[in-house]
């Protein structure tokens, strides 16, 4: 695919930044739009009642382009991107996570995959390489390169779309905002909406961006949120047949897992993760190699520490 995009196609882009206390990072992730190779887009940067600044900082970045919307309180992530969306004027909307980056060709790429494409189509996805203090950083390819959106979606939110999704902006309209209720997995959640509407995303394995991990996120707010995805999908995922059901019930597990892990329970991680292979035990190479690497990381530090 070339990289330009055609010129008879060159749609306004509205990027969505929601941010909350992280006035020193902004302007790299703000940046990293500035200096994006499709020049078709407006900034919005809605302030989830941040308290350290992020007004001056932002004042710093005078671009025509750019434009906050600020919330009198706090109200997570899900509600600042419905508030941006709600403003945007763009046909198609990105997502942008405050404390990430996109590669210059990042928006070029993806509007040049949509073009023509039919209703079905809601957006597009990529690759990105995930960054994380201390570790290697790692490259993520969304998982339906090789099989359905609707049933790679099941095995849980592998794209990040905080930060990788385009998508067109009438879709929302449709499907319905993001779950506000939802401090977490929110963008899973409404993936799975996505799917049961009958659309799909496109999807590279081209990575073109980079997302920062810095904290976990809570395992009470894990379990919250995975108990309102399971009673809102779990009909419905029912429908599509036992498989379906099977890996939904995996990916449930998998995700308690990794809270807990990154809570150093590790006995309880084991035990979810034992239930999720149960569930459905082929969940392919890649996930193997990863839990043997998690295992290992796990012995070690346990091994440190009593030492």
């Amino acid at each position: 695919m070339s990289q330009q995009t055609p010129a008879a196609f060159e749609p306004l882009v509205s990027v969505v930044m929601p941010v909350y206390n992280r006035a020193p990072l902004v302007g790299r992730a703000i940046a990293s739009v500035l200096a994006q190779s499709y020049r078709r887009f407006e900034i919005i940067v809605v302030d989830d009642a941040s308290t350290d600044g992020l007004a001056a900082a932002l004042a710093d970045m005078a671009d025509p382009r750019l434009r906050c919307i600020a919330h009198p309180r706090n109200r997570g992530a899900a509600a600042a991107r419905n508030t941006g969306i709600a403003a945007a004027q763009g046909e198609f909307v990105a997502f942008l996570d405050s404390d990430d980056g996109w590669y210059p060709e990042k928006l070029a790429y993806q509007v040049a995959a949509m073009r023509n494409q039919p209703n079905a189509v809601a957006g597009h996805v990529c690759a990105y390489d995930r960054v994380k203090a201390g570790y290697k950083p790692r490259r993520f390819v969304p998982n339906w390169l090789d099989q359905p959106f609707s049933r790679a979606v099941l095995f849980g939110c592998t794209c990040g779309p905080g930060t990788t999704l385009l998508c067109r902006r009438d879709v929302y309209a449709d499907v319905g905002p993001l779950d506000e209720e939802l401090r977490r997995l929110e963008d899973w959640d409404w993936l799975l909406r996505l799917a049961e509407k009958g659309y799909r995303l496109l999807a590279s394995a081209r990575a073109l961006a980079r997302v920062e991990v810095e904290t976990l996120p809570r395992r009470g707010e894990i379990d919250t949120a995975l108990q309102r995805i399971a009673a809102r999908h779990r009909a419905e995922i029912a429908r599509q047949g036992g498989a379906a059901g099977r890996i939904f019930a995996a990916s449930l597990h998998l995700e308690q897992a990794a809270s807990a892990f990154g809570e150093r329970a590790y006995a309880q991680a084991l035990g979810e993760v034992a239930r999720g292979i149960a569930c459905y035990p082929l969940q392919g190479r890649a996930f193997y190699r990863r839990l043997a690497e998690h295992a290992a990381g796990s012995v070690s530090r346990v091994m440190r520490g009593a030492g």
